[in-house]
């Protein structure tokens, strides 16, 4: 190798040494350029995989294959930068399912107050105008001045704000705001519990223990006054004890029945009630229970007809108990119509199903009573005139129900009302 060195060393006309330097300097040269390529190389693959994974495009790699230098880190970075993303990605499609299957509304507002997000419950809510909520400034959606100014609180205040409101239809909310960070900016959110119901059970609550408390006052001072008069002299006059003892009797009976008919009716709602389920022919029923009614029906000056279709199937269920919530609706439309009306009982086909009508020309109902009618004690008769244990439509309606059935009522103020109940005939 030296000798062959050297004679090529000869032959260019330089020594030996200066020709090793040459090709050494040579080599470098060569490799420097080599390795300037393959570093331009790396950074233009980097450059465009970087560009696609900014476009969106995770998975973008480069194809060198240079697992230990600058382009292997890069695509080790960009594997583990994708499986951040995808997890931040399922947390929020997890975050945004529970949000939209919650019933309560949540909204979160901006600092302008435009609303940048709105659950299936907010837009289900507040969306009825067919507005879209989000981009849309927050009064579009509630022009509520105490929802308004709570946000208000928890955007800049940065405090957390508990409220009560009520929106038309007498629909209330619970409403929660708190304060929440976002890039550096303060933002508000809302949450919207409906408490409507709990409202509305309150009050039938409430006045369950009004009505309750009147219905049982009223015997019970009945009877007291008997006794107190039966005391003070009454016994010694046997025309007037005899009279006064009936009123005390009348009295009991009236609390026999009254906790009776509570008895009843929480059996039937607990289901401990057994109720036949045999063949039941309501043409039966209805001619049964009118011919019971009748007298009661002409005495106070009332026509009471019948009108039943001749093609009536059976129903399966409990004869006694389905004849006595005829009988309630009779009685309740003799009630509460004056001499000189009519009551009128219609049993048809509808649908495949049986239907029973009782109609009458009596007072009516009021639209704020309507939905309560069958509450237990409540009467929309507020003066309580006409008496009656408060119960006979509680009955009746959890009696039908119990049957499969629905009931429901149609009135207007001074044009009467009409129960209709409706039960699945034998073959459905």
């Amino acid at each position: 190798m030296a000798a062959a060195l050297a004679a090529l060393a000869v032959a260019v006309g330089v020594t030996p040494a200066a020709l090793v330097s040459a090709l050494a300097a040579a080599s470098l040269a060569a490799g420097g350029a080599f390795f300037a390529r393959r570093v331009a190389e790396a950074n233009r693959e980097m450059s465009a995989a970087a560009e696609r994974i900014s476009a969106g495009e995770l998975s973008a790699r480069t194809s060198l294959l240079d697992s230990e230098g600058p382009t292997g880190a890069f695509n080790s970075m960009a594997e583990h930068v994708e499986g951040i993303i995808e997890s931040i990605g399922q947390e929020r499609e997890i975050l945004m399912a529970a949000l939209n299957s919650i019933g309560d509304a949540v909204v979160a507002v901006d600092a302008d107050s435009n609303v940048v997000f709105a659950n299936t419950a907010a837009r289900r809510t507040f969306g009825a105008s067919g507005t879209p909520l989000v981009g849309n400034p927050f009064v579009w959606m509630l022009p509520d001045e105490q929802v308004v100014e709570a946000l208000r609180a928890s955007r800049d205040e940065h405090i957390r704000v508990v409220r009560s409101i009520e929106r038309p239809g007498r629909q209330y909310f619970q409403l929660t705001t708190a304060p929440i960070m976002e890039a550096g900016e303060w933002r508000a959110l809302a949450v919207f519990h409906d408490v409507t119901q709990v409202r509305r059970v309150e009050t039938v609550r409430r006045d369950f223990v009004a009505n309750v408390s009147h219905e049982l006052r009223t015997p019970l001072a009945a009877v007291k006054s008997v006794i107190e008069t039966l005391e003070s002299g009454a016994l010694d006059e046997p025309e007037v004890a005899r009279n006064f003892l009936g009123r005390a009797d009348a009295e009991v009976d009236r609390l026999v029945r009254m906790v009776e008919e509570l008895l009843e009716l929480s059996r039937i709602e607990s289901g401990d009630l057994p109720l036949e389920q045999r063949p039941v022919d309501i043409s039966m029923v209805v001619e049964d229970a009118v011919r019971r009614l009748r007298p009661q029906a002409e005495k106070q000056g009332l026509d009471l007809a019948t009108e039943v279709a001749g093609d009536l199937p059976e129903v399966i269920g409990d004869r006694e108990h389905l004849e006595r919530v005829v009988i309630n609706l009779v009685q309740n439309a003799i009630k509460f119509t004056q001499a000189g009306g009519k009551v009128d009982v219609a049993a048809r086909v509808r649908a495949g199903d049986v239907e029973v009508t009782v109609s009458d020309t009596g007072a009516g109902i009021f639209p704020e009573d309507l939905g309560r009618v069958f509450e237990r004690f409540y009467k929309a008769d507020r003066a309580r005139e006409r008496g009656g244990t408060g119960l006979g439509l509680a009955v009746a309606k959890h009696t039908v129900e119990a049957h499969g059935g629905t009931i429901e009522v149609r009135s207007e103020p001074g044009k009467g009302a009409a129960f209709t109940f409706t039960l699945p005939a034998s073959g459905n």
